[in-house]
């Protein structure tokens, strides 16, 4: 099962000033976002493990961050749909609703 992209455009009487949100889905939850911004940017969020931790002992996941930039928005997609196995392999990702 790859992964899923939605994005989710700000509503109300200050949308102007928000830019629309990137979301990265897994099983139809949310496990990270791509940047809106070029250099678009992939951010996951993931279980902590003996070799992803950070010193917040009352949070079970962590944010992470990959180091590829990317062009375009496509791009990004792109490369995680292609990339899929070897990240489910490497990673235990926290799903939100």
């Amino acid at each position: 099962m790859p992964f899923t992209f939605k994005t989710e455009k700000s509503t109300g009487k200050y949308r102007s000033f928000y830019p629309p949100t990137h979301n990265i889905k897994l099983k139809k939850k949310c496990c990270g976002t791509i940047g809106t911004e070029p250099p678009h940017r992939i951010r996951l969020t993931i279980m902590k493990d003996e070799k992803h931790t950070d010193k917040n002992q009352n949070c079970p996941w962590i944010w992470i961050g990959l180091n590829y930039d990317f062009n375009s928005l496509d791009e990004a997609k792109k490369f995680l749909n292609d990339n899929f196995d070897r990240l489910t392999k490497q990673f235990n990702f926290h799903l939100m609703d």
